[in-house]
């Protein structure tokens, strides 16, 4: 027996709907069999079984309820011509269906229900996995191989191969899915998919003049061809093709289908170019990156050892002059003239000759720093107490202030102590005589700033090899340049005052955090 469901009340515009497959469903969602407006209606309301000679009404756990004959069922209900039904605002009546209307539905459905909803949840399937699988390759083989792979059981192709684009205008097929024989390029169907941009459906080849009489196609029993470009941005960038070796095994939802993988698979493949393109210009700019690194590192020693040869020149000069000047007053003196301050005079000088020579070859020599985290604090007291001697003799008063507590950074301890000597070495020198030296530990951003001295705020401090000091004779001392190597190596700086008379005061910087290429020691 055949029912059909006939609209007593209601918004719809259609009053009758046909109840002839084995289970209708009913609600507002598009994945019902009837798909009703009525808001007072729930997504998936009702599901209708068409039993032998009655049906059954089930509530699919609906908000407002399913009513029969004006009274509410609990769960299912039995159903019989002359019943009425009443969904939210929509009342139905059930009705005996005729041979005709039951005959013309058929036609109408001739695929079975149940078969094409589980090809349209496939169909949905496979366009998930496509992109959340294969979104992260950028390999375009990979991703044709991907795609081939997911498609296979919907269109059973005999072969298949995605096409793209060369520089030089050509097509070639990057992937490949199909037996061990080529697959054709044909001349006449790419013709027709790249003339307008459009998708090419083909039911049977050798229906076709252009295309029955090719050898190729008649060689691998071409009959069912599928087609679509892959447009990205209002260009084509190639296609995907598939065909099989039977007449009409592909329909226009087919081509649907492939069209929709097409603008998906369209802007990974673009992507993937992209990403391609860019790794190679990054390894040309690293590369190129490599070539004047090498060049500016040699400057940077050739830098390196002009300065080194200015300053031991300044360091020398200096004793050399007191001695020479001491010898030429002592000859003229006579024999008995050296003797007292002149000779303590000329012996200091001496030794000063010898500590530059010393910590030239230091210098040359100066290892790597080897990172801990260490007290700048604590490595600054220990310098101040080993010049104490000298500080003392010349009445300066060293004062340590310090206004963060952010004082443990990676340092080489040693080196960090050399730089500290060599600093107060040549600043000791500087100072005048019975002052105060202080001595700031602050925190400046991602560094630890150490200050020696006071730094007026409006002036900008310069490194030794700036061209503002330049012409400083001061810049070119060994020690500040053998404490500017040292804190370089550790990643921070030396910063002088350009409109100083000598190099004091001075500033430190160190950075508080370990450079990620540097291991802890």
């Amino acid at each position: 027996m055949n029912f059909s469901l006939n609209i007593i009340t209601g918004k719809e515009t259609k009053e009758e709907f046909i109840l002839d497959k084995p289970v209708t469903y009913i609600g507002r969602s598009r994945e019902n069999d009837i798909v009703l407006k009525d808001e007072n209606i729930s997504k998936k309301h009702v599901k209708i079984v068409h039993k032998t000679d009655h049906l059954e009404i089930y509530d699919l756990k609906s908000k407002n309820g399913v009513f029969v004959n004006e009274i509410k069922i609990k769960e299912k209900n039995n159903l019989k011509p002359g019943d009425t039904i009443r969904l939210g605002h929509t009342r139905f009546e059930i009705m005996e269906a005729d041979d005709e209307t039951s005959h013309e539905t058929v036609i109408l459905h001739s695929l079975r229900p149940e078969a094409e909803y589980n090809l349209d949840q496939n169909r949905l399937k496979v366009i998930y996995e496509i992109t959340t699988d294969v979104t992260g390759n950028q390999n375009v083989k990979i991703l044709g191989d991907n795609i081939f792979s997911k498609i296979r059981e919907i269109f059973r192709h005999d072969r298949g191969y995605l096409a793209l684009f060369e520089a030089d205008g050509a097509l070639k097929p990057v992937c490949l899915d199909s037996p061990e024989e080529p697959v054709p390029l044909s001349r006449s169907i790419i013709n027709r998919v790249f003339q307008n941009g459009e998708s090419f459906l083909l039911e049977d080849a050798l229906s076709d003049e252009a295309l029955k009489e090719q050898e190729s196609v008649l060689a691998l029993k071409i009959r069912s061809v599928l087609c679509a470009p892959l447009i990205f941005n209002n260009q084509i960038l190639g296609l995907i093709y598939l065909d099989r070796g039977i007449p009409g095994a592909y329909n226009q939802a087919d081509l649907e289908f492939l069209k929709s993988i097409g603008s998906i698979l369209a802007p990974l493949i673009e992507n993937a170019r992209l990403w391609t393109e860019l790794k190679q210009r990054y390894a040309n700019a690293v590369e190129t990156l490599k070539v004047t690194q090498a060049s500016l590192i040699e400057a940077e020693r050739t830098a390196a050892y002009v300065k080194l040869a200015h300053a031991m020149a300044h360091e020398i000069r200096n004793p050399l002059m007191v001695i020479g000047g001491l010898v030429r007053k002592t000859s003229r003196a006579g024999p008995d003239g050296l003797k007292g301050e002149s000779l303590h005079a000329i012996i200091n000088s001496v030794e000063r000759v010898e500590s530059v020579l010393k910590e030239v070859d230091s210098f040359v020599r100066i290892p790597a720093p080897e990172k801990k985290l260490c007290r700048i604090d604590d490595l600054i007291r220990e310098e101040i107490e080993s010049h104490a001697e000298q500080c003392k003799t010349r009445a300066l008063r060293p004062l340590l202030t310090v206004n963060t507590s952010h004082v443990k950074i990676p340092l080489d301890a040693g080196l960090i102590r050399k730089a500290l000597s060599m600093i107060f070495k040549e600043m000791l020198f500087c100072v005048p005589r019975g002052s105060d030296i202080n001595i700031c530990i602050n925190e400046s951003g991602n560094e630890i700033e150490v200050t020696l001295g006071t730094v007026m705020k409006e002036r900008s401090l310069c490194k030794p090899f700036d061209p503002e000091i330049r012409d400083k004779p001061w810049s070119l001392g060994l020690f500040l340049n053998i404490a500017h190597k040292i804190l370089s190596d550790h990643g921070g700086s030396l910063l002088l005052d350009p409109m100083a008379h000598s190099a004091y005061p001075i500033v430190i910087n160190l950075p508080k955090s370990m450079n990620v290429e540097t291991s802890v020691k």
